[in-house]
This record gives C-alpha cells, sequence and structure tokens, in this order.
C-alpha cells in the first residue's frame, strides 16, 4: 500500500494507572492479559493516568488530532503493540512501528495505558476528508480496528443559496475566463471558475445579471478587453457604480523592462508588449472611470510559468520576480488581491474543481472571511482570510502561495470599512 509521510512525527507514550500503592503486583499465575477499551477522543489529559478527552468518532479539518486510546488489564511480559492510521481510500498515512511494552518476570500490572496521536489541523492528513480507520495489532496480530470520520471545514463553493441578495442597477460586473488559449498550455478550471464568480457576482455581490460583461476563451481578445474597459464602461457607468472585475488566465513578464501583463486569448508572451494587456494600464484604465469603487480580482501569476501548472509559457525563460503587488495605483477608488506576489505560481485545486486562490476567495465571499463578525465582508478581511488559507492550502501541495494585495494593504485608508459585499449564507 502507499505510504504517506507525515510532517510530524507520531510518537507512542504509556502510563502506568497505579492500583493500591504499588507499581507491580507479585503473583506466581498473574490474571489473564485483555484490552479492556480502545477511545478514539479529540484530546488526552495531562499526567500519568492520560484519560481520553471529549471521546468522538467524528472530527473536522480544523480539530487539531485525533487520538486513540487503549486500555489493558492485567499487562504482563513482553509484548509489541503498532499502529497503523488508513486513509478513506484505504491507503496506508502512517504507522507507529513495533512499540516495545514490558514487565518484570513474575509481576503484572493491573491496569496499562497507551495512545497514539493522528495531526488533523494545517497536517497532510486534513486532505483526506472520509472515513479514517485505526488498526492496533498487538504481537503481530490486529487486536482491535475502529473507524472515524474527519469532516472537511470548508464549503462547498458550487452551492448556493435559491435566494440571493436584491440587484442593485449601479453594480456592474467584467468577468474574464481564460482556460483554452490559441497558443498556450491551459489554465485548468479557468473557465468553471469565471461561470461560479458570475453565480456570485449576481446572488452575493447584487450585481444584476444585464450588468456583467462575460469574456470566456476566445472572447477575450487584447482589442475586446481593452475595447469594453476604455469605451463602453465609461459610457454606461456612473458616480454611483461598484465595478467588480475578476481574471483567470495566464500573466507573463516583460522581462527586459520588469512589467507585468494579463494574457488576453490572442496573446503572445514572447511578444507581450504588443500582444499583452500591461498591468499598471490595466489598473489605470480601470482608475480613469468615474465611479464610486473598483474592486479587482486575480487568479494569475506574472512569473512566466504556465497558471496552475509547472510549464514555462517560453520555452527557456527563467521565472522572473515580477512583484505585481509593487504596481502603483494612482487612484484610491481601485483595490485589487491577488492570488501571488512575486515569482510564485497560482495554482489549482483539483480536489475542488477550481483555483486554489479563486476557492478561497469565494468562500471569503460566503462568510467565512467575516472575521468581526457584522454581516458585511470588507476587503482587509477578505485579503487576510485568503492570505492565511491560501498559503496553507498551498504548502500541504508543497508549493509557496501568498495573495498580495495592491496597493499595499498598510497604505489603504481604512481598509477594513470597504465593504466588498454582505455576508449570504
Amino acid at each position: 500500500m502507499k505510504r504517506f509521510s507525515l510532517s510530524l512525527a507520531l510518537l507512542v507514550f504509556s502510563f502506568t494507572l497505579f492500583a493500591c500503592s504499588a507499581t507491580f503486583k507479585e503473583v506466581q499465575k498473574p490474571p489473564p492479559f485483555k484490552m479492556q477499551q480502545m477511545t478514539i477522543a479529540k484530546g488526552i489529559s495531562k499526567g500519568v493516568t492520560g484519560t481520553p478527552m471529549d471521546p468522538s468518532t467524528t472530527f473536522t479539518t480544523e480539530d487539531p488530532e485525533v487520538i486513540a486510546y487503549l486500555k489493558f488489564n492485567n499487562m504482563h511480559g513482553s509484548h509489541k503493540l503498532k499502529w497503523d492510521w488508513h486513509t478513506p481510500d484505504g491507503n496506508l498515512f502512517s504507522s507507529s512501528g513495533d512499540y516495545q511494552m514490558t514487565v518484570p518476570d513474575g509481576k503484572y500490572r493491573k491496569e496499562y495505558t497507551v495512545w497514539h496521536r493522528l495531526p488533523v489541523k494545517d497536517e497532510k492528513s486534513a486532505n483526506f476528508p472520509g472515513n479514517w480507520q485505526i488498526k492496533a495489532y498487538l504481537d503481530g496480530q490486529l487486536l482491535v480496528s475502529r473507524e472515524f470520520t474527519v469532516e472537511s471545514n470548508e464549503l462547498d463553493i458550487d452551492k448556493l443559496p435559491q435566494a440571493g441578495v436584491k440587484p442593485n442597477p449601479a453594480n456592474w460586473g467584467l468577468i474574464i475566463g481564460i482556460e483554452d488559449y490559441a497558443n498556450l498550455p491551459s489554465v485548468d478550471y479557468a473557465k468553471r471558475d469565471a461561470a461560479i464568480v458570475k453565480d456570485y457576482f449576481v446572488k452575493i455581490l447584487g450585481v444584476p445579471e444585464e450588468n456583467i460583461i462575460f469574456l470566456a476563451d476566445g472572447k477575450a481578445t487584447k482589442s475586446t478587453m481593452e475595447g469594453y474597459l476604455k469605451n463602453y464602461l465609461p459610457k454606461n457607468m456612473d458616480k454611483d457604480t461598484v465595478l467588480y472585475t475578476y481574471f483567470a488566465g495566464h500573466g507573463a513578464p516583460d522581462v527586459e523592462k520588469g512589467d507585468a501583463y494579463l494574457v488576453p486569448y490572442d496573446g503572445d508572451p514572447r511578444f507581450i508588449a504588443q500582444t499583452g494587456y500591461k498591468i499598471k494600464d490595466f489598473y489605470e484604465d480601470l482608475a480613469k472611470l468615474e465611479i464610486q469603487r473598483s474592486f479587482v480580482f486575480l487568479d494569475a501569476c506574472f512569473s512566466g510559468t504556465a497558471a496552475r501548472g509547472d510549464k514555462m509559457l517560453i520555452a527557456g525563460i527563467r521565472p522572473a520576480l515580477i512583484h505585481v503587488e509593487d504596481v502603483p495605483l494612482y487612484s484610491d477608488k481601485v483595490v485589487s488581491l491577488s492570488a501571488t506576489k512575486g515569482g510564485q505560481v497560482s495554482n489549482s485545486y483539483p480536489d475542488k474543481k477550481h483555483g486554489l486562490f479563486t476557492y478561497y476567495l469565494l468562500s471569503g465571499f460566503r462568510g467565512l472571511a467575516d472575521a468581526d463578525k457584522d454581516g458585511w465582508v470588507s476587503m482587509g478581511e477578505l485579503y487576510n482570510y485568503t492570505k492565511d488559507n491560501v498559503t496553507k492550502a498551498s504548502r500541504r501541495q508543497g508549493v509557496e502561495q501568498t495573495p498580495s494585495f495592491t496597493p499595499a494593504i498598510d497604505l489603504v485608508k481604512d481598509v477594513e470599512n470597504i465593504k466588498v459585499g454582505r455576508v449570504m449564507k
């Protein structure tokens, strides 16, 4: 069976429960050695007794650990105990190896307790929600097995409430999702992400469906993207407008000049200055709109590595350290949250069939980012939530990805009061 390495060493600890005042009882023929109980719990008390705390067979990925506890009666002689933890698909996740339990000849312990820990929160085990199994082997023979459930603490972001917020005619949305490029590697789940983002814009953020510009794959050419931002939107918006913009696709660097670009469907990273949409120009076009506020969400990276993949956009090019978070914004009306910083790659979340950043972005919209529980999600809360969760989730995948905020979040006045939308469960 496949083995999974665990980041923390799993240790077995044994403690003795004392009977009367003696550590051992001496007898010529000890009583039968047997298991008295097995308990699955969320914790273990400190001290020599090692009592299970909060017994349960149901856990979440936010629980720190799972404790498997055994109590034996009349322990005598020498025995080997081994714990095996099995994932929901039946694979061996970790094993304690043989642990030696010994009592001197002619003596026995009336009670003998031993337990084992499976760390869960922020560990690799959290990547395997479902029905787990713990097996305990005594002297090479299966002694006992128990099942327990680890439930994902994450939202199913594809299931939205039937009723949404009331549409606000002043709200607009620009959604760009490019999965299948003309001449570049595909971006996994980008069209799927764009489609669900549209539903969120309508039901969670109150954007009327007729006010949403939706550009997917071949419709997201450079001329079309620029045409909507430079010509169409300025003619259809006013000072009360709030614009929500989402982009899922490739970004690319101009290595010589150090500029970052969004890559349209027909973009070519070899000639990115001519075929791409410079991120600085993109922000400037948004800033020129005479509207109340512009929110930008970019699920892209700008290192030259394919988004949600490991291929280079241009053969032979080295990843570039382009800091899109350092691009200056000349209007306090525009705030932007991006999937990565520096030379990082934006990753996918295959289990959820979404981009990693987009998954947590939408989870935040649903209310998980509402740290102060005031019923609103602010831009500051959304940044903190996505940064914390994307960073942790990417590390579980063995990579580094940290969302960034533009302009620098400490330069944004009263960022906690920049409301993105109401919480909708």
